[in-house]
């Protein structure tokens, strides 16, 4: 049976890596205002899916840049409790997404475990604090269509997600060709715990 994917939000990136951490974990991130982003720089590759943060870890979303400098990142929640966070570049955007979704897993690289408690999964770049002055606004999931363009003006909320309490594991589809101009990368969180 194929999954069937709800829109839930956006954010927008600069070109700056997101953190996927549990809500309560947010006061332990001081990516600002502690020079936390400047010091985790150095240490960005392919290669890294999660650091440390407080008592636990985030997931890294790592923008490719080989798709685009700058744009949405577009958030997905499966009927299986999966996320997908999708980076576009293409004329047809929604296809483009819709097929992202659909493409396979087979060639994801594996990535590490994220752990959520709280129940609530906060995405929040890595560039920002997680709480406070220097901190990102936290959006609540708002479900709805999948966007056709991504010309909308950017924000500067980031999603924040009420999941079941356990954990997920991230993979990563990083820059897929489909045509010559139709580009995407993918980041899926899949449930570890059913």
């Amino acid at each position: 049976m194929p999954v069937a994917w709800t829109h839930v939000g956006r954010f927008w990136t600069n070109g700056e890596p997101f953190l996927a951490l549990d809500e309560d974990l947010l006061p332990a991130w001081h990516g600002l205002s502690g020079q936390a982003y400047e010091a985790l720089v150095p240490h960005l590759t392919y290669e890294l899916t999660s650091i440390p943060v407080g008592a636990g870890s985030a997931a890294v979303v790592l923008t490719d840049p080989e798709i685009s400098d700058e744009g949405w990142l577009e958030v997905f929640r499966a009927h299986d409790g999966s996320i997908a966070v999708v980076q576009v570049n293409a004329e047809d955007y929604r296809g483009v997404l819709e097929l992202a979704l659909r493409y396979p897993t087979t060639g994801d690289q594996q990535g590490d475990a994220v752990t959520v408690t709280s129940g609530r999964l906060a995405f929040v770049s890595a560039a920002l604090d997680g709480t406070g002055d220097d901190g990102a606004l936290l959006m609540p999931e708002s479900p709805g269509p999948t966007p056709s363009s991504d010309a909308d003006v950017p924000d500067d909320g980031s999603p924040l997600l009420v999941v079941p309490p356990g954990s997920f594991r991230l993979s990563v589809l990083w820059r897929t060709e489909l045509t010559e101009d139709a580009v995407f990368a993918r980041w899926l969180f899949t449930r570890t715990d059913r």
